[in-house]
């Protein structure tokens, strides 16, 4: 493109600053950054750092440092296309497996560099600016002794430390984010210094930049799709700041702009492949949210980001948000207000693009860098590191309008300070919250009450501490709000871990039904069905599991063993005997016999059992429990004993107030009394609480003394 008539670009000498300021400047940055992060690094794996790192992605877990290797971790690691963050997290785990500590120095120390580059970015941008102005170009510099140092430092310090940022930098997963910015930036400081030099007749010089913007644009690819519109903003940039705004016109400019949708459209048809329209719409498929949905939303979300750049507390900040959707422009009626705030926003872009320079080319630089994440693709509705890179000039043009509003440079810079040191200890409170995984989930819990998926990482964190049974009572919130068979799965782990083999049983079934048919999920249902007695399910579970992974020999010799067991003991008395034997603390193989005794007639010896099992479990272990109730209750019932009967069925209701099946007993029970009334009762407790089965309740002789009353008929109707 065809440049500003005038003298080769050079710096003007008030521009002209000792190095070892510059470099002054980078090393307050440095530790101004290092400070506000200090309590990170042994801050633990959560959410997809376990799915991309640690236990769910073996790709990056390189034992043998070899090209083959780093080769796996980049094009088999997760997810896909982010090469350079997976070979990263590939070499980190060479070096210390799964210690956080150097994940996180390695996340900070991209950070750190990204924050020096921004700055030597701002400066050059700063003094492209001051030479438009001397070319008689209006850019709206109020202070043409204001040193691009000083402004330069003072943005990208606060850009450093701002406590939105945090997600980016100690979410050691989010590295992708970091690291795309990085070379983002490197890559358009590259095409500016290319282009300075090249316009300086410095050919060779100006080459090698642009080579290195090549290099450090496709590094960025590399890293993460965001960086698909790194070629539109090479063009903005040009335009702006070396064609000042002009309309292009030369066969030069219309190869450039060839050029640039080439670039753009080829990396759109590489992240969505040839059919960008159909991959879109099939990003939808897993997502609790339609397109015109999430791109109403996003309207808010991108008003919500803008309202964290500038009240950044804590107890804003969140990696699980649980945002709401729109419906329509009306439903929130925010909708509507954040879509105007949009369009103004776009059109305050274009009205100051001649005399507002900077300003103008921030509002596009933060709207351009979030059309990819906050548009039409199904990803999910907000995340705060998404805000990484778009917020870069935003800092740049509200330290400016800051030197503006202060007329005096020393006053401003003072304010600055004292907004830096601010926004850093939020970022250093904000921190505080990584430092376990179970005060991490805590926080999200606290803010986002509504959404299960904090209530399962919390449960899931509380479980690899071992502390099962309040992991359990979160895994049950979370499945209050949304069922979910990972969830029944850990439930399950976690039940037999502490012993409840039956209520782990029903977990793994309640998984196996929601189609988490896996190896381990039928092999644990497996091992927790022999715990109870029930060989035959769990010898055909058994068989599931190896069928699913014929590879796994313990499955296999599992399988051998039980069946090894049964072939010897061969009657199911004496399987269940032998099992005690083995395993008297387990009173699920004692409820089982009593329950064969039962189908023998030997009442006695099983009722025995039953309140020997009753003393020992309490209601924490629900299903056993419940189970044994329910058999007891009917014992005393048969036997006259009222009282005792309704006393257990009490308990039952107690332990699950939901469950009709003890309404309904309790009915029967009073009517076996004959007080009709209470049996009207709990009937009509027993049906408002989910009781069906219409055909027992017409047959069940229990009923004789309300069967021909009229509010019996009138349930029935109810029903």
């Amino acid at each position: 493109m065809n440049g500003v008539k005038g003298s080769p670009i050079s710096m003007p000498n008030r521009e002209t600053t000792p190095l070892w300021v510059t470099g002054a400047l980078l090393l307050l940055l440095m530790v101004s950054g290092t400070l506000v992060y200090s309590n990170t690094f042994h801050g633990p794996f959560v959410f997809d750092d376990i799915n991309f790192i640690t236990k769910n992605d073996p790709s990056v877990h390189m034992t043998r440092f070899s090209w083959e290797a780093i080769k796996k971790a980049a094009l088999e690691g997760k997810p896909q296309h982010r090469y350079l963050p997976n070979i990263s997290f590939a070499i980190n785990y060479y070096f210390g497996a799964e210690n956080p500590f150097g994940y996180h120095l390695f996340n900070l120390a991209l950070h750190l560099l990204t924050g020096g580059v921004l700055f030597l970015f701002f400066r050059q941008t700063i003094v492209l600016c001051f030479r438009q102005k001397e070319d008689g170009i209006s850019v709206g510099w109020p202070q043409p002794t204001l040193s691009p140092e000083l402004l330069s430092f003072f943005a990208a310090l606060i850009w450093l430390v701002h406590p939105e940022q945090t997600n980016a930098v100690t979410y050691i997963c989010q590295r992708m984010a970091s690291m795309t910015a990085l070379f983002y930036v490197l890559s358009l400081l590259c095409y500016v210094k290319g282009r300075i030099n090249y316009r300086n007749k410095r050919i060779k010089t100006g080459a090698g930049c642009f080579a290195g913007c090549f290099f450090f644009g496709c590094a960025a690819v590399a890293s993460k799709e965001n960086a698909g519109v790194l070629p539109v903003f090479i063009l903005l940039y040009e335009w702006f700041f070396f064609q000042s705004l002009r309309m292009p016109r030369s066969g030069r400019s219309l190869i450039w702009l060839v050029v640039t949708g080439i670039a753009f459209g080829s990396l759109v048809l590489y992240f969505l492949g040839e059919d960008p329209l159909h991959r879109i719409l099939a990003s939808y498929d897993q997502r609790e949210f339609t397109l015109p949905q999430r791109v109403m939303t996003e309207f808010r979300v991108v008003a919500y980001y803008v309202s964290l750049l500038f009240s950044p507390q804590p107890s804003r900040l969140i990696l699980d948000h649980d945002y709401p959707l729109s419906y329509s422009f009306t439903d929130p009626s925010t909708t509507l207000i954040c879509f105007a705030m949009i369009i103004t926003i776009t059109g305050l872009a274009v009205y100051s693009a001649k005399k507002e320079r900077l300003i103008s080319f921030a509002l596009f630089w933060f709207l351009g860098n979030l059309v990819i994440e906050s548009s039409v693709i199904g990803i999910e509705i907000i995340y705060e590191h998404r805000m990484y890179l778009p917020v870069m000039f935003l800092c740049l043009a509200a330290t400016d309008l800051i030197f503006r509003a202060i007329k005096n440079q020393r006053a401003a810079a003072v304010f600055l300070v004292f907004l830096a040191v601010i926004l850093s200890f939020g970022a250093h409170q904000r921190n505080q919250i990584w430092a376990t995984d179970v005060a991490f989930w805590t926080d999200s819990v606290r803010k986002s009450p509504q959404k299960e998926r904090p209530y399962q990482n919390l449960a899931y964190s509380l479980q690899t501490r071992g502390e099962l049974e309040t992991a359990l009572v979160y895994y049950r919130k979370s499945l209050e709000i949304k069922p979910h068979p990972v969830v029944y799965f850990n439930m399950g782990v976690c039940l037999y871990e502490i012993g409840y083999y039956s209520d782990a049983v029903d977990a793994y079934i309640h998984a196996l039904k929601m189609g988490y048919q896996t190896p381990q999920a039928h092999a644990s249902l497996a091992e927790s069905l022999a715990r109870i007695g029930e060989f035959d399910a769990a010898l055909a579970h058994f068989g599931k599991a190896s069928r699913l992974d014929p590879a796994d020999r313990r499955l296999v010799a599992q399988k051998a063993a039980l069946q090894a067991f049964l072939g010897k003991c061969r009657e199911p008395e004496q399987c269940l005997t032998v099992s005690i034997q083995q395993a008297p603390d387990i009173p699920a193989l004692r409820f089982k016999l009593a329950m064969l005794y039962e189908k023998q007639g030997k009442a006695a010896q099983a009722f025995e059992i039953y309140d020997k099992i009753l003393a020992e479990i309490g209601p924490s272990d629900r299903k056993l429990y419940l189970l044994v109730v329910g058999r007891m209750a009917r014992r005393h019932a048969a036997s006259g004993e009222m009282d005792k009967a309704l006393a257990l069925l009490q308990k039952a209701i107690a332990a699950v107030p939901d469950n009709s099946y003890f309404y309904y007993e309790t009915a029967a029970c009073y009517g076996m009394s004959g007080d009709m009334k209470n049996a009207l009762i709990w009937l009509n407790q027993a049906i408002q609480k989910g009781f069906r089965n219409v055909a027992q309740i017409r047959s069940d002789r229990r009923l004789e003394c309300i069967r021909n009353t009229e509010e019996f008929q009138n349930l029935l109707k109810m029903k």
